[in-house]
């Protein structure tokens, strides 16, 4: 489906619409990181009005090529700088490499959870200077890159470069609106974007990395599973293929998928599938309190890379003890 199929869709359903908008009100205005002090849908909805497009559009054209290629440059800076500063891989040694991605730039709260999720990987895994952030935001000059299409294929290609791709893993996570069609790249004063399950699965096989956790917190966001999964990938998602998640509303720190999961579930010396499963009834809990339409967060658990990061886990474990 479309964008435009997506939004049509949404408008139809007037009772629907209200009820989110009531929610992300009530969620404004508590401005609480708790998981009941707000549920805003984690859907994709147009942000900006027609007229706002068409003016934007005309008054950047006549500079417009000459702007694009200056962003373009520095993106390439950026991110050549941020793969610089990732630690070599060992030879011998399983490292983990993150890629962490904040894609919708109107709301903070994907921000935070990108940072809070980073924070909470590194209690429980040993991905300290092999971290490399997307971030979308009103400023292409920085500090970041930017979460866009082109930069995270060529992030996942720049870091298999720099990994071990037949001994180390790749985690990679996603935060922010979704669709059933895909996963939301918002920039202020660009049209939507999106990202495809296909279209990841496709960047991953083509850079060649072989033992990956990907997981996406979004709307929809079971749609990653199937083109994912086989035995050497870990998926996790905030929801399923058919349903929306919760937890979006501004002045949030978590959205509801990643407080119960990084925030509460994931904790030194428990793994990601144990994780996994006591988020899964946090979440139920909270939709049910809320009246909420259930989430059904999904996962896969590839079972060759679940034994190579088991022994991860408890060292991670065992060293925080001392």
């Amino acid at each position: 489906m479309t964008w435009r199929g997506e939004f049509l869709r949404i408008a139809a359903r007037r009772k629907r619409s209200l009820i989110c908008a009531a929610l992300l009100i009530a969620g404004a205005l508590l401005a609480s990181p708790a998981p009941l002090a707000g549920s805003g849908t984690c859907v994709v909805t147009q942000t900006d009005t027609c007229e706002r497009k068409g003016s934007a559009k005309k008054s950047r054209q006549s500079k417009q090529p000459k702007q694009r290629e200056s962003v373009d440059a520095k993106q390439r800076t950026l991110l050549a700088s941020a793969v610089g500063r990732l630690a070599p891989q060992r030879k011998g040694i399983t490292d983990v490499y993150a890629i962490g991605v904040a894609a919708w730039a109107d709301e903070d709260v994907f921000v935070k959870e990108l940072d809070g999720t980073i924070a909470a990987l590194a209690k429980v895994l040993p991905i300290e200077r092999r971290v490399l952030r997307l971030v979308n935001g009103d400023d292409p000059s920085g500090p970041a890159p930017l979460a866009t299409r082109g930069n995270l294929a060529a992030a996942v290609h720049a870091v298999g470069k720099v990994m071990g791709k037949d001994e180390d893993v790749m985690i990679l996570f996603m935060t922010s609106h979704g669709s059933r069609s895909g996963f939301g790249l918002q920039l202020p004063r660009r049209p939507l974007a999106e990202l495809a399950p296909r279209d990841l699965a496709s960047i991953l096989d083509g850079a060649g990395i072989r033992h990956r956790v990907v997981i996406v917190s979004a709307c929809y966001s079971g749609t990653f599973v199937p083109p994912l999964a086989n035995d050497n990938t870990i998926v996790i998602t905030a929801a399923d293929a058919r349903n929306p998640s919760f937890g979006c509303a501004p002045g949030r720190d978590w959205t509801y998928f990643g407080d119960a999961f990084f925030n509460r579930s994931l904790q030194p010396g428990v793994d990601l599938q144990r994780a996994f499963n006591d988020a899964r009834l946090t979440i139920s809990a909270w939709e049910l309190q809320d009246r909420l339409s259930p989430s059904n967060p999904q996962a896969h658990f590839g079972p060759a890379l679940v034994d190579k990061l088991t022994p991860l886990f408890a060292a991670k474990a065992k060293a925080g003890q001392r």
